[in-house]
């Protein structure tokens, strides 16, 4: 598949890239372009304060957090 960029930098094609989907790409050593959809595992709820800040409301638990990546990896 060839996909051609526009004059602002941006490759858009609606059977590889869903929207508002978000990728990181990474330039190879031998010129080939790497993308990895990032996909968000949600672990810890955030708590909205007074001022509208989003904080953690403990310490991240590191065990939880393991077994969520692990999950999500193996249900691919």
């Amino acid at each position: 598949m060839k996909l051609i960029a526009d004059n602002m930098g941006r490759v858009t094609c609606a059977e590889l890239f869903q929207p508002n989907g978000v990728f990181d790409a990474t330039k190879q050593p031998d010129g080939s372009i790497r993308v990895v959809e990032l996909v968000d595992v949600p672990v810890v709820k955030l708590v909205r304060t007074k001022e509208g800040f989003l904080l953690l409301p403990g310490k991240p638990d590191r065990k939880l957090i393991i077994r969520a990546v692990r999950a999500d990896r193996d249900a691919r």
